[in-house]
């Protein structure tokens, strides 16, 4: 089957003119699932001429704003063109109470199906999601709230070897999630800062560019695909070139971007 990522957003907490916050479509022979709803998803959703009523399944990683406020625009959206269909949420736990109590005090609803998958466990690898194109596992990452990484595979149809897309956006550099992104076909990885600033990485518990690389090289993925990029980085040939010495096949992603997982 074709597998694919589509870019809405690279950017790290801010938006800007070049770079929105994370979102990202991964297209599995057809079946959409939406990862990470930062604000304005929906508008990158249409300008890169995706059908907004298509998107089945919604994983969100944690619930910092720039990955997690464009969902309740995004519900009440599908719900004001008329959506019927059913949709799966995979979330941390609180995301289905924050979601409800905006739309109590708003006035707003929606009146297609929600089913809510809450995470809340803090080691290994769990099981969210499996449908008939693609199933999702999901494990802890190491960030100032609870947040998950993802590993995206897909089922299997005759004889093709399935497709392996792991996500791990925002976290501090730990080894504990080597064993969950090991062999991956195309790894999006966060890439905040660049190596100078990695006391302040380590701060706020996000990856350098070397990072990335090491973690990238180290899981002996395919190709790495470095997001979640700063705004004081306009030109992030910086980040690619310092990722690069630990891991050469990586790109970094852009907005609107579109990224086949081989």
């Amino acid at each position: 089957m074709n597998v694919f990522v589509t870019i809405l957003g690279s950017g790290a907490a801010l938006p800007t003119g070049v770079r929105r916050c994370a979102a990202q479509v991964l297209n599995v022979g057809g079946f959409k699932l939406l990862i990470d709803c930062a604000e304005g998803t929906q508008d990158r959703i249409r300008y890169n001429h995706l059908k907004l009523q298509s998107l089945g399944t919604v994983i969100i990683s944690h619930l910092h704003g720039d990955h997690f406020f464009g969902l309740p625009g995004l519900l009440s959206t599908m719900h004001l063109c008329g959506r019927t269909e059913p949709m799966t949420i995979v979330a941390p736990k609180g995301a289905k109470e924050v979601i409800e109590t905006t739309f109590e005090l708003t006035g707003n609803h929606v009146e297609f199906p929600i089913e809510w998958r809450e995470m809340d466990f803090e080691e290994g690898m769990q099981r969210v999601f499996e449908g008939k194109r693609l199933t999702v596992d999901a494990f802890p990452l190491v960030h100032s709230v609870p947040t998950y990484g993802f590993r995206i595979t897909e089922v299997p149809r005759g004889s093709n070897t399935p497709k392996v897309y792991s996500y791990c956006c925002d976290t501090a550099y730990t080894e504990s999630i080597l064993p969950f992104i090991k062999g991956s076909d195309l790894l999006c990885l966060e890439c905040t800062f660049a190596d100078d600033l990695a006391e302040l990485a380590e701060t706020r518990c996000h990856l350098t560019a070397s990072q990335a690389g090491r973690l990238a090289r180290l899981a002996e993925v395919g190709q790495l695909l470095l997001t979640h990029i700063s705004a004081r980085y306009r030109e992030p040939e910086i980040l690619l070139q310092q990722a690069m010495s630990e891991f050469p096949n990586t790109v970094v992603a852009e907005d609107s971007m579109r990224v086949e997982v081989r």
